[in-house]
């Protein structure tokens, strides 16, 4: 792609003005989608977000989602197939894992099983295609859609229950210490960091997930 000078005309820009606009104002979207989410389980349902509330299913589509961009693409791209099959394959785990209360209708803790065979054949079709692992991953990690995926990721699996901790809330609180604040921000969280994964899937797919690009090594210095 030919670099755009800084003193290009107007015109010339105007197009990438315009795709950035629709970009800040697609994640402004998300940001209030989010609160709304948040606000429609704990304030007009009452709900408290529970594990059947309406963030907690919204969570599992949003995996399960991303989760097939990522099936689709690891058939499309041979060349990243061993990458791009372990992020579907991280995706079918948090599936499983966000609804680990159904299957609990089998037995408890049956969930661990569905999720260990998933684990085993991800791991395993990526081992076949070990070649094709790295490179891609750090094509798609120095790409604006890699940035959103893996905040969303770091936010989901990290950030999310080190905020949302009780020990964090309850000295913060005392006597008015109440266990839902705590289970709602932690949740909203959640839904951010999921919302932020897939919202980067999405561009990733427009993107190509920066398959075929120039690695771009920090702290490089080009010409």
């Amino acid at each position: 792609m030919a670099e755009i000078p800084i003193t290009a005309p107007y015109s010339r820009i105007r197009p990438k003005l315009f795709a950035a606009g629709i970009e800040f104002f697609g994640l402004l979207a998300l940001l209030v989608a989010v609160v709304s989410v948040v606000n429609l389980d704990a304030v007009v349902l009452g709900d408290g977000i529970s594990e059947e509330s309406f963030a907690e299913n919204l969570q599992s589509l949003l995996a399960l989602g991303t989760g097939l961009i990522f099936v689709h693409a690891a058939v499309r791209y041979p060349q990243a197939r061993a990458y791009l099959v372990l992020v579907a394959t991280m995706c079918g785990l948090i599936v499983i894992r966000e609804n680990d209360y159904l299957l609990d209708f089998v037995w408890h803790g049956f969930w661990k099983w569905p999720a260990l065979m998933l684990g085993l054949v991800g791991v395993i079709i990526a081992q076949r295609h070990s070649g094709t692992l790295a490179v891609p991953f750090l094509q798609h990690f120095q790409t604006r859609s890699g940035a959103y995926m893996y905040c969303g990721f770091l936010l989901l699996v990290v950030f999310s229950r080190l905020f949302g901790t009780g020990s964090l809330w309850e000295p913060i609180m005392g006597e008015a210490y109440d266990s839902r604040i705590k289970t709602i921000v932690q949740e909203g969280l959640e839904t951010l960091g999921s919302a932020l994964i897939t919202y980067g899937a999405v561009l990733a797919v427009l993107q190509r997930f920066g398959l075929g690009t120039e690695l771009q090594l920090y702290g490089e210095v080009r010409d």
